[in-house]
């Protein structure tokens, strides 16, 4: 016995010491530097030199100002670039820019030509995606498939619209099918892709080129070397939600600011819509609805243009429905983001009405939107009220991201029962406090009614 006890605490002694060991400490960061820092670093670099050095190739060529040979090299090149990322599958690229305008050219003269492209597309999407295309394959290519979808369809809507002509097959190809926006966007519009060709280098967009890789680098190393580190299974489930979220995000952001630094190499440097997101308005979201505009600016304007305001006539609450609806089917069918995009819907929609009604009974300026004309008095209740809506919504996007995790099946898709179980383990506090709050609301309004008669009388 006493032999097995002095074992045990020299076994206890050796962790103890090994544990506490300055040395421990710089293993774990010395294993992080070399078997992910530096691989990702590798990898990334790799990806930026495809991208990057077809966006160059393009800028260079644009000041040649050579029209219809920059149409023809953009397809061509884009044709390269999706064939270095995605190999066979670059067929399927190619079918739906042919199609798209095979329907454009039947329909331009219809008045409905971009609903025409819209459905037809959703149609290719769906089928390729149920029947033809197998998980793995399509989980890589989708993100093109719905920056392809988006340009297609504008186009058809600006021709509705009277915004431009029906463009010629060099034109649009090299539109949608350019290098610079064809892999990790952003979305462009027509009219701004012309106005690429005539773009002139500035300091300021080398500046912005910089600092967009810089971050670019940085959110990738966050969210696959730095946040993997903290994520402990043993730690509280909130604790471990919320970074798990995060890491989402800023890989979400990686995207985002490689996306904006190809979009500034390839020319699109003519307008702020193509600074891609804004991680501060996310991380500190003052809203719901606002974290919605600042996850993806270019998409954001795409939804609203050509969405939003063409439901508008119906109501704001239908428009708005519509438009999440429609940012759901863009993603396909993979059940995790239309679960998600519909819940960011429902609970932006309680929180504004919340807000109005709250803004109402206290006399304060805490509504979703800015007060134009500010006629609230009461200004104790802002600050605290603002505060406690960004806590709630830093655990709701908590609560949202957890679906993105690192799970292998990821890449085929989450089953609707794999969705529901991620909520269930997290008692489905989310939706329980979007129903509280919409609950409250329907109490403050009939306090608010009362009020008001009161005064009347």
């Amino acid at each position: 016995m006493e032999a097995d006890d002095n074992e045990y605490y020299h076994d206890n002694a050796y962790y103890e010491d090994s544990y506490n060991d300055d040395s421990y400490h710089d293993n774990v960061l010395e294993s992080t530097l070399h078997y992910c820092v530096l691989p990702v670093v590798g990898q990334v670099t790799a990806v930026f030199l495809k991208i990057f050095g077809l966006a160059a190739i393009v800028s260079i060529l644009n000041q040649l100002q050579w029209e219809k040979l920059t149409f023809i090299l953009d397809t061509l090149l884009g044709i390269l670039c999706a064939f270095l990322f995605y190999q066979s599958s670059t067929l399927f690229i190619v079918f739906l820019v042919v199609i798209s305008y095979a329907v454009l050219i039947f329909s331009s003269s219809s008045g409905k030509c971009g609903a025409a492209i819209l459905l037809i597309n959703l149609a290719f999407v769906f089928i390729c995606e149920l029947l033809v295309v197998a998980p793995e394959q399509w989980h890589q290519i989708r993100g093109t498939i719905i920056l392809l979808l988006m340009k297609t369809t504008s186009v058809g809507f600006d021709i509705d619209a009277g915004v431009v002509d029906p463009p010629s097959l060099l034109l649009f190809s090299g539109y949608s099918l350019s290098p610079v926006s064809l892999v990790f966007g952003p979305f462009v519009t027509l009219p701004d892709y012309k106005k690429s060709k005539l773009a002139i280098f500035e300091r300021q967009v080398l500046i912005s080129i910089c600092s967009s890789l810089f971050l670019a680098y940085l959110s990738v190393l966050v969210s696959s070397c730095i946040l993997p580190t903290f994520i402990d299974p043993s730690s509280h489930t909130l604790i471990r939600t919320y970074l798990t979220a995060l890491s989402f995000r800023t890989s979400h952001y990686f995207v985002s600011y490689t996306s904006q630094a190809s979009a500034l190499i390839g020319g699109f440097q003519h307008s702020e819509k193509y600074y891609v997101v804004q991680p501060s308005r996310v991380e500190i979201p003052r809203s719901m609805s606002s974290v919605a505009v600042a996850w993806n600016i270019p998409m954001h304007y795409w939804l609203k243009t050509y969405v939003y305001k063409k439901s508008r006539s119906y109501g704001v609450f239908v428009a708005a429905f519509l438009t999440y609806a429609a940012s759901s089917v863009l993603h396909g069918l993979n059940s995790q983001l239309p679960a998600v995009l519909i819940s960011i819907f429902i609970f932006s929609y309680v929180e504004a009405v919340l807000r109005e009604e709250l803004s109402i009974l206290v006399s304060s300026c805490i509504r979703v939107q800015k007060c134009v004309d500010c006629q609230h008095n009461n200004k104790v209740f802002e600050l605290p009220l603002r505060v406690a809506f960004v806590i709630v919504n830093i655990l709701q996007l908590a609560y949202l991201g957890v679906m993105f995790d690192s799970d292998p099946s990821q890449t085929e898709g989450y089953s609707w029962l794999n969705t529901v179980l991620k909520w269930q383990n997290l008692y489905w506090y989310g939706h329980v406090m979007c129903a509280t709050g919409f609950l409250f609301t329907l109490l403050l309004r009939l306090l608010n009614k009362k009020l008001n008669r009161t005064k009347q009388e």
